[in-house]
């Protein structure tokens, strides 16, 4: 058996002549540009008033680029057995990470949340980091188990506290979209894996009801979900946000009003150049351009699943499909956000938001597709 595996293995050794799938590439370039172009367009007025350049927060998230660059590139020639291999320690490493802000003197502490970790010029969120090291090692674990998924004791059940441990971490600083995040694509997996839907159905309820109790006992979030069903409950005050979105957003009609031309971004629209960037696409590309946006996120996840249903091992195949749906899914929550179709969550839209370590794990991300895809000459 063990010989089978090194024979296995070796036919999927990764050469240089090999390419990536030149759709992926594509999209990341395009996904990159556009992204340079929103971060200097929203983050222009916000480094001339805090800190007397205009092109600071540009240029520290062009070295964000440059160095995701680097990392995707070097991932997207790592093999898909090395992932595997050392997918436990990437794990106890990021949880350990998840730690870290909850330093006192190390972690950064802004609006209530301690999500940060400041290390003089490097600072640096290890939740982001916890998303890739999870969906490694649950795709790792899960395809190790492959024939016993329907013992909730090999199955469900290790994976349900992996899913407990980081949420309770994240919970700690809080970080209550990345939570949600991580338990969507832990089910997700664990779907995809094999494990048996009644299980996973009790699972969802179970979640359900966890999110239920989260929101009720946490007095900002309640006020999040109740502006989520009326905005106009506190329209100067907790639902601020949501209603200047939707101003945002919807002041761009079909054809928007122009690039670079949004005044909503100038003060109006809070954490307009992260979270809620997507609106400011809505007002200055109009419907047309976030529809375009939408499509784009829509062929790259259909290039990821691609990939998935086309590599020749089951960790590769259940690997991409959880990359794939790790950005996809949050791209999904974020836009949902912006149009009011979700509550209000603190996550980046994947390269299109300012933040180093979004554009770092998103391209992290795709370095892995980029390395699964050139594994798939032996079909």
């Amino acid at each position: 058996m063990a010989a089978k595996r090194k024979q296995q293995r070796q036919k999927l050794r990764v050469r240089s002549s090999d390419k990536p799938d030149p759709w992926l590439v594509a999209l990341t370039g395009l996904f990159l540009i556009m992204g340079l172009l929103l971060v200097f367009d929203t983050t222009y007025w916000l480094s001339e008033k805090y800190f007397d350049d205009g092109y600071q927060m540009i240029m520290k998230h062009v070295v964000s680029v440059v160095l995701g660059l680097i990392g995707m590139f070097v991932l997207s020639r790592c093999r898909s057995d090395l992932l595997e291999r050392y997918a436990q320690p990437l794990f106890i490493a990021a949880a350990v990470m998840l730690l870290l802000p909850l330093i006192p003197g190390l972690g950064t502490c802004t609006k209530g949340a301690c999500r940060w970790v400041d290390l003089g010029p490097v600072n640096f969120q290890p939740a982001e980091f916890a998303k890739v090291a999870f969906v490694i090692y649950v795709a790792a674990a899960l395809t190790r188990k492959a024939g016993q998924l329907k013992d909730w004791r090999y199955g469900i059940g290790p994976t349900v506290l992996v899913i407990l441990l980081l949420v309770l971490l994240l919970m700690k600083q809080p970080d209550f979209g990345t939570a949600v995040l991580i338990g969507a694509l832990g089910i997700a997996l664990m779907f995809l894996a094999g494990v048996p839907t009644w299980q996973l159905g009790l699972l969802g309820g179970l979640g359900v009801g966890a999110i239920v109790t989260a929101v009720a006992i946490e007095p900002y979030r309640m006020r999040r979900f109740l502006c989520f069903l009326d905005p106009s409950e506190d329209p100067a005050g907790a639902c601020y946000q949501l209603i200047q979105s939707y101003r945002t957003f919807g002041s761009g009609g079909i054809t928007g009003i122009g690039v670079g031309a949004s005044r909503q971004k100038a003060g109006w629209l809070p954490e307009a150049h992260t979270d809620f960037v997507f609106a400011v696409i809505g007002e200055e590309a109009g419907l047309f351009g976030a529809v375009v946006i939408v499509i784009l996120f829509g062929l790259l996840a259909y290039r990821g699943f691609r990939i998935a249903n086309r590599h020749p091992e089951a960790f590769g195949q259940l690997l991409a499909a959880g990359v794939t749906l790790a950005i996809a899914l949050q791209a999904l929550i974020n836009m949902g956000v912006v149009v009011g179709m979700l509550p209000t969550k603190g996550l980046a839209l994947p390269f299109l938001s300012y933040g180093g370590s979004s554009m770092l794990v998103s391209l992290a991300l795709i370095g892995i597709l980029m390395s699964l895809s050139r594994e798939l000459r032996e079909r």
